[in-house]
């Protein structure tokens, strides 16, 4: 066996540093060549300004390109300074079945059968001395098996066929700082004792990749090449973020040369967000990918033209008092019945909106009106509003065949002009209010003061101008991720759809949705896309059994598998009076701060409750974060927030102010309690004066063992 005892892996850790130490001097070597080089370009081209226009241009273009080889060469040093950190995390001692097969991994002069060490890591490492790999890359089809397969048979797919074998040994090694902290050998249990170890840390400052206890069931989504449109339903904790950042790092490294990391687009719930996420892909050596909000893709679709209310306003506002039928209103538009009902209007516009009148083309011929709405018919293929320059090139054309008439540049925008007002529906606005009328339900559109549309407006406006203007579809974005899916509707989804016809992978928890009203679950987005393959991810692995099963009190219809991770029982703090109980919350941060964890999110319900409450705090504690819609980056510590900004975090410790009867009462209160209770780590404590919330009731009561109340924490 290669290295059988924890000294020679120690002993081999330090002789691959050594090589990757030599990567890194040459590395360091070349880029020191680049820059004289570089330099001395610049010095001859500063030197010699009178040189010809073509050798100025060459010099140009060497320059170029050194600037770009330079450019590539320091990131390979960025790679190897990491990969010298922490070369591999496993090994796997596989051994192929005796075959002829070219791609069956074999050291030069070793038996066909003999079983060979695959230490696996983020990046590869090759030794062209001695042209064998040395560490393979965790993205490799032979690594898939330390993901798939424990002791025994096993298998992977080579790009020329099924490579069949036994795995003889697995280990999964912790390095830090090139030191090897911990080995495990394998067993059955070798991933749940690593995956307990990991999270039983502390929460990074921001997300970080999960090469090293990627779970099974998460190896098959992210090496999921079959479907075109994967939608994957993950219970809060499940790390179906990560896995999705993952999967696209995946398929940079199987598909290079075809898909680069500007050809993916990511649309993301927030700034703030898309911050907390940035690590990941440069982490596991890829670009980061292009990002947008849904809001961004929508506005933009028409041109900016509209003020609009956006999905942080329409939450509050459901948060808080609504306007008479906005909830109506939104449930009317959030259900692929609202789609087939808008596909219906455009098809009547089609068939009753244009109305056809005779024109004079000169003094002696006219074109009638039933010839006018021929030529319509005949360009059915084109938008609506895009019909009338074809219908009018091709009209000028047959009358100049059959009738040699010379019509200038007037008559002709005359004509163009004539035949465009034949379409009554010209004005989207107007042709969107329209629609209610004629969908009989005038009551369920209403725009704000100063003709501001609300956010559930902005899509099926958007899909109507599509529908009537064109659009072009966007064949540079080759795979679009959509996060917090649960958050979107079936008519955003045709939307995406129409624009982005790419694969997609679209990943969210239909029991984190801030917007009940509006909340779409994999089956409705499987409709309305017409396709999607749906996965599920039932095991959440952020909280510990304590927290998630109190969570499950909260949120019983959740599918959340619980852990084997123990922790201390969340608490529920009573106080007698509000200011009380924001000294108790001070008190809390006190003790935090001497915990040794990193992180405390202190998560409020609505973003007014949040910003008072960081008021009261920060004059004891100066620096604690308020994290709002406005933030645009993720900042690590203490955090005063709000639930919905706070999807997609976690924390070390949690703790959620005013769980009163009056903040928590609603099936909508209740979600976002949900919310918040699955941000915690380790630690959760609730907090709350006068009456506790009935939301609270049945965890009180059928987890009092989890519970303990108590006033002075």
């Amino acid at each position: 066996m290669f290295n059988p005892t924890e000294q020679q892996e120690r002993e081999y850790l330090k002789k691959i540093r050594s090589i990757i130490r030599d990567g890194i001097d040459s590395t360091d070597e070349s880029v020191e060549d680049h820059v004289q080089t570089l330099k001395e370009y610049k010095e001859y081209l500063w030197d010699n300004k009178d040189i010809d226009v073509q050798e100025k241009r060459s010099m140009r273009e060497s320059i170029l390109n050194l600037l770009a080889v330079g450019n590539n060469r320091i990131a390979a040093r960025g790679r190897l300074e990491k990969q010298y950190d922490s070369p591999y995390f496993g090994r796997i001692d596989f051994a192929p079945a005796i075959t002829q097969n070219p791609d069956s991994i074999q050291n030069p002069g070793s038996p066909q059968n003999a079983a060979l060490p695959i230490y696996i890591g983020i990046h590869a490492l090759y030794d062209l001395k001695h042209r064998k790999s040395l560490i393979y890359d965790w993205r490799a089809p032979v690594s898939g098996m330390f993901y798939d397969h424990e002791l025994g048979d096993a298998s992977y797919q080579a790009p020329s066929g099924r490579i069949e074998g036994r795995i003889s040994l697995k280990r999964q090694y912790h390095i830090r700082k090139g030191i090897l902290e911990y080995m495990i050998e394998s067993s059955l249990t070798i991933r749940d004792d690593v995956l307990r170890r990991e999270l039983s840390g502390n929460a990074s400052d921001k997300m970080k990749n999960i090469v090293a206890t990627i779970q099974r069931e998460q190896n098959a989504i992210i090496r999921n090449e079959e479907e075109q449109v994967l939608i994957i339903q993950g219970v809060a904790g499940s790390g179906k973020t990560s896995v999705a950042l993952h999967r696209v790092a995946y398929l940079l490294y199987a598909h290079k040369g075809e898909i680069s990391a500007n050809d993916i687009l990511i649309i993301s719930p927030s700034k703030v967000f898309s911050d907390y996420i940035s690590n990941v892909l440069p982490e596991l050596g890829e670009e980061t990918v292009p990002e947008a909000s849904m809001d961004q893709i929508l506005s933009g679709i028409l041109d900016k033209k509209y003020k609009y209310r956006d999905f942080f306003d329409q939450v509050a506002e459901l948060i808080g008092k609504t306007q008479p039928g906005f909830e109506e209103q939104i449930r009317f538009k959030s259900t692929v019945e609202f789609v087939n009902l808008l596909d219906q209007y455009i098809l009547y516009l089609e068939n009753q909106c244009f109305v056809p009148q005779d024109v004079p083309l000169n003094h002696l011929i006219t074109l009638p009106a039933e010839y006018i709405a021929e030529q319509f018919r005949r360009f059915h293929r084109y938008p609506i509003r895009r019909r009338h320059t074809v219908m009018t090139d091709y009209i000028l054309q047959i009358a100049q065949t059959q009738y040699k008439v010379t019509v200038d540049t007037a008559k002709r925008n005359m004509l163009r002009e004539r035949i465009r007002k034949m379409f009554t529906a010209n004005n989207d606005l107007q042709a969107y209010k329209d629609f209610y009328e004629w969908a009989g339900k005038p009551e369920m559109f209403k725009m704000r003061a100063n003709r501001t549309l609300e956010y559930a407006d902005l899509a099926p406006l958007a899909y109507l101008h599509m529908a009537l203007e064109g659009y072009s579809a966007r064949s540079d974005v080759k795979h679009l991720l959509v996060d917090e899916m649960q958050d979107y509707t079936p008519i955003q989804y045709r939307v995406l759809q129409k624009i982005y016809p790419c694969a997609k992978t679209i990943l969210g928890d239909v029991g984190q949705s801030v917007n009940p009203f509006g909340s779409s679950s994999a089956e409705t987005i499987r409709k309305a896309l017409n396709n999607g393959h749906i996965v599920l991810m039932n095991k959440s692995y952020r909280s510990t059994w304590e927290i998630t099963a109190f969570a499950r009190t909260i949120l019983p219809d959740t599918q959340a598998e619980v852990v084997d991770r123990h922790g201390q029982p969340p608490r529920i703090l009573h106080y007698k009076t509000a200011e009380e109980e924001v000294q108790g919350i001070g008190r809390l941060i006190t003790r935090f701060k001497d915990s040794g964890f990193r992180s405390l999110g202190i998560i409020c319900k609505d973003e007014p409750h949040a910003r008072a409450l960081h008021e009261k705090l920060k004059e004891q504690h100066p620096g604690i974060i308020f994290l709002s819609y406005q933030s645009t980056s993720y900042e690590h510590g203490i955090m005063v927030t709000y639930t919905h900004m706070a999807k997609g975090l976690e924390f070390d410790q949690v703790i959620i102010p005013h769980v009163t009867s009056k903040h928590y009462h609603t099936d909508l209160d209740r979600s976002l309690l949900y919310i918040a209770v699955t941000r915690a780590m380790h630690r959760l404590t609730l907090t709350y004066s006068g009456r506790s919330s009935n939301v609270l009731s049945s965890g009180v009561s059928s987890s009092c063992r989890a519970i303990s109340l108590d006033a002075k924490p």
